[in-house]
């Protein structure tokens, strides 16, 4: 895929969201973007792959997190899983919960387990959750304290 093409892509994101009333409203975009750009799109083959490789990424990694989710699934193969830890790292293992974790240089998720997983690798997947989610607590904080700011000016004026 070009940087051509992307730009181009884009370009159509750009457009659909100057188009519709809720310029930050993602379905309200790819809605605008379906309806008035699918052709263009469609008739491109570089732009075609772009869209059903992110749409087919989405899915993909949604359904792995849900099937990594699925309680039915998951517990069976964290039972297994538990007996490969040391006895001193199984209560950890539990706590995490998960039977796979997501491992950005591999760019997909990997069975916690000792023989798939490096202990360099669990660090990596543990800091990505950790910078995750201290962005997210971070954007939240702000929001709440844009909320307090605004009720604040509200009730001065």
């Amino acid at each position: 895929m070009t940087n051509k093409s992307r730009d181009r892509m884009r370009h159509l994101i750009r457009h659909a969201r100057l188009s519709i009333q809720h310029r930050g409203s993602v379905p309200a975009i790819v809605n605008e973007i379906a309806r008035n750009a699918s052709a263009v799109i469609r008739e491109d083959d570089e732009l075609f792959t772009i869209v059903l490789t992110t749409a087919l990424n989405k899915l993909v990694r949604d359904e792995l997190k849900r099937f990594g989710e699925n309680a039915a699934n998951s517990e069976g193969l964290r039972a297994g899983q538990l007996e490969m830890f040391p006895r001193d790292a199984r209560t950890t293992v539990e706590q995490i919960g998960r039977s796979e974790v997501f491992v950005p240089s591999r760019n997909g998720f990997v069975p916690l387990h000792p023989g798939e997983l490096s202990p360099q690798e669990m660090d990596e997947a543990g800091e990505y959750l950790i910078h995750h989610g201290s962005d997210c607590i971070r954007r939240g904080g702000l929001l709440r304290r844009l909320s307090r700011i605004m009720q604040a000016n509200k009730q001065a004026a």
